[in-house]
């Protein structure tokens, strides 16, 4: 055999364990980018346009206005929108609020909001054929589990605004139980959902498509309030629950039990002290297995700080310390849009090659969705992120861009998807170059763009 047939055959060998891992990708936390050695310069597997057993490129959303199903195929641009009010077993015109997707792109999840005559749902959907280029799809609706009783009220703590620097924004505090915050348990047959509106953490069996019984509920005093998602490591060894309320400076701890799916709360971190804290959290993403990074949101002190509080830390990125329970300040707030900090209120955070991209808000203050941007920074060194640019309207996003919301990086990091559920845009970031790449807006049909969750992530 020659060397060059002999070559053929490693690169061949190799190419097919990349898609085999990939494959698994959510299991291993990893993609199978990574196993193929560098030197090699083999190209990255391409997926067919069907579904099968192997990771897909697919991403998908709702729409708050309309209540329209996304699906989104990252590689090729595509765009499908579904109406689910016409799939058989719907439960109705429901408020659709957030989604999850499984690797291998044929099942994911949609949650609704209560309302007087709707309780909360967790919905799966099956697909079972997508056509990309005709733009169709064919979807089964396979459970639809309740997650409580109609007109359910929110259990958010009352608020009020005590100066003009930090405003009580309606769309925060919250009407009926809202399911948020979707996430999946590595190495495990779970995923989960939060009630940030109340202090329950939902745990589905994504196998039978059931409530776990005997465990969901979760509901863990001092802990499980507030929580926006509870965000796993890449083994599945540790979660990390936030605090997405006002004067809400704890990060919650958690070890989670992959063959029940219990969580047992193990620790809190505290992002600075009771003199003078940040708060408000929406997301937090990890470095690796030991540290992880959130951002806050609150300005300024509310009708729930503590008279002893002196100060709120304005928005600012922490570098969290699992093993220790610590928290260390490392980016803090820019005074304007050229500042090398946070200069919105931060909402979703993600780490890609390197780099440390930050969903800045204009939400949370007394300018509502006048603009919206995500920074970037290099994080050679965590303790000291090196501010790089920042993208934002005219700067990269259309005008008229606001409110850049959530980020969802690709499995094979080479894309951030960023939507905005105000403006109206899903823009597509090309991580090598920091430029976006493409963009569906409301000449595409998207009206308010939420819940966006690109399959292998763990969210």
């Amino acid at each position: 055999m020659t060397k060059r047939k002999s070559l053929t055959n490693i690169i061949a060998i190799l190419s097919a364990l990349g898609i085999a891992i990939f494959a698994t990708g959510i299991a291993l936390g990893e993609t199978g980018r990574a196993a193929v050695p560098d030197q090699l310069n083999i190209a990255p597997p391409q997926y067919p346009n069907v579904y099968n057993n192997y990771l897909q490129p697919v991403a998908t959303a709702i729409d708050y206005y309309n209540g329209m199903l996304y699906l989104i195929n990252y590689d090729n641009d595509k765009l499908i929108i579904i109406n689910p009010t016409s799939l058989n077993g719907w439960p109705g015109n429901v408020p659709l609020q957030h989604t999850l997707v499984l690797p291998e792109g044929n099942k994911f999840y949609v949650t609704s909001d209560n309302t007087k005559e709707h309780p909360s749902y967790i919905i799966a959907l099956r697909v079972n054929s997508i056509d990309w280029d005709n733009k169709s799809a064919v979807i089964t609706v396979e459970s639809v589990m309740a997650a409580d009783t109609p007109d359910n009220p929110s259990e958010l703590p009352h608020v009020e605004a005590i100066n003009n620097r930090q405003p009580i924004p309606n769309w925060l505090v919250g009407r009926g139980t809202q399911i948020h915050g979707p996430t999946i348990l590595p190495y495990s047959d779970y995923i989960y959902f939060t009630e940030f509106t109340s202090d329950r953490v939902r745990v589905v069996n994504h196998k039978t498509n059931e409530l776990v019984s005997g465990v969901d509920p979760i509901v863990i005093p001092g802990y499980t309030e507030q929580t926006h998602g509870v965000n796993f490591n890449r083994s599945g060894s540790v979660g990390l629950g936030t605090g997405y309320f006002f004067d809400n400076n704890i990060i919650d701890i958690y070890k989670p039990n992959r063959e029940t799916g219990e969580l047992r709360a193990v620790g809190q971190i505290m992002l600075g002290d009771e003199k003078q804290y940040a708060a408000l959290t929406h997301f937090t993403y990890w470095i690796d297995e030991r540290y992880a990074v959130t951002a806050t949101m609150q300005f300024d002190k509310t009708s729930l700080t503590p008279s002893n509080t002196r100060k709120i830390i304005p928005p600012s990125v922490w570098l969290l310390d699992t093993q220790e329970a610590t928290a260390k300040k490392i980016v803090s707030q820019a005074k304007n849009v050229n500042g090398h900090g946070v200069f919105r209120s931060p909402s979703d955070i993600s780490i890609v090659n390197g780099k440390l991209y930050i969903a800045e808000e204009d939400s949370l203050d007394n300018t509502f969705a006048e603009d919206g941007y995500v920074s970037v920074f290099d994080l050679s060194d965590r303790n000291h992120p090196r501010f790089i640019k920042r993208l934002g309207p005219n700067q990269g996003f259309p005008p008229g861009y606001a409110v850049a919301h959530t980020i969802a990086p690709t499995a094979d990091n080479r894309f951030l998807l960023v939507a905005s559920w105000v403006s109206g845009y899903v823009v597509k970031i090309d991580t090598a170059t920091d430029t976006v790449v493409k963009v569906w807006g409301p000449e595409d049909g998207l009206v308010k763009p939420h819940g966006i969750y690109a399959s292998g992530g763990l969210r």
